[in-house]
């Protein structure tokens, strides 16, 4: 008996979580090379971001919110830079997330299809949390970035949907060894 009373209120919160994902779309932008889960359609908008080495490149940052979480993605294309602008740019982002101030609770190594980077949780005073994927590929710095109020659960359904494709708009999928090199899977 007790199982049959407790059965609506599973099957309730079951189709309240579906009815609230059922708004999400993936967001696809074969300029940018990239593809991720956003609540809705984000605003882009153009900007210049300053490198480590005192240069200014081409970013784009798409930003959608969905009540008081705020989803971020930031590109930068790093073309025209330098090798150590390029190779120092995912730690210097990593970088520049801890100088913001609150108590990083999460800050190592992460990989998206084999494509390296880095992954920081950080509490803000505030006590909202902000996650945070930074990801380079082919001179192209992909940061994620979302911030959540306290108490609301992590945005795992953004940060791991998170595809770079290549410019025929198909995921790039790597093997990757010990040495870091990489093979790309078909």
């Amino acid at each position: 008996m007790r199982f049959t009373m407790g059965l609506p209120a599973l099957l309730a919160l079951f189709f309240a979580g579906s009815a609230s994902a059922q708004g999400w779309v993936e967001y696809i932008d074969r300029e940018e090379l990239f593809s991720v889960n956003l609540p809705h359609e984000p605003r882009v908008e153009e900007i210049l971001y300053h490198s480590e080495y005192n240069a200014d490149f081409p970013a784009k940052v798409f930003t959608a919110e969905d009540g008081a979480t705020v989803y971020k993605v930031i590109v930068v294309d790093y073309a025209e830079a330098s090798v150590v602008d390029v190779r120092g740019s995912v730690a210097y982002s990593a970088w520049n997330y801890r100088q913001r101030g609150g108590e990083v609770t999460f800050d190592a190594y992460a990989q998206v299809d084999r494509i390296e980077g880095h992954q920081l949780q950080i509490t803000n005073p505030d006590q909202s949390r902000t996650y945070v994927a930074i990801h380079l590929h082919a001179s192209r710095l992909y940061v994620l970035e979302a911030t959540t109020p306290a108490g609301l659960p992590p945005p795992g359904h953004f940060q791991q949907s998170l595809s770079i494709l290549d410019e025929t708009g198909h995921r790039i999928r790597y093997d990757l060894d010990a040495d870091g090199v990489r093979t790309r899977v078909p």
